[in-house]
């Protein structure tokens, strides 16, 4: 794992501490209704079929969706919790970790362009 992984996750887990992350897919989904999510961040071994169905309800508030190259585990230790989707609500902490992925070599999120 590169020290960009290791930041990214830590800064999820920081996020959560913060009361800054919702998890799973339901409360996701409702976070993104309610016009409260910033970035949604999907493990990489979530169902096709979960995705797009994110996907589609991000669409309608324009709000950007990512897969991260890191299963739902190692997703949930980062976070303390188990999940594989989870929201970022708050715009600062969305900005780090969008950054960092900028900065990274290899792109340990993958933007979903279909947004």
């Amino acid at each position: 794992m590169r020290v960009n992984d290791d930041k990214m996750l830590s800064m999820l887990g920081l996020c959560r501490r913060a009361g800054k992350l919702n998890a799973g897919y339901d409360l996701c989904v409702d976070k993104i209704k309610q016009g409260q999510a910033r970035l949604a961040l999907v493990a990489s071994d979530i169902s096709e079929k979960t995705y797009k169905n994110l996907c589609y309800e991000a669409a309608h508030m324009q709000i950007p969706v990512r897969r991260i190259k890191h299963d739902r585990e190692v997703l949930g230790k980062a976070c303390g919790i188990k999940a594989g989707i989870v929201v970022i609500t708050d715009e600062g902490f969305t900005k780090a970790i969008v950054d960092m992925d900028d900065r990274m070599d290899e792109g340990g999120l993958q933007y979903d362009d279909k947004i």
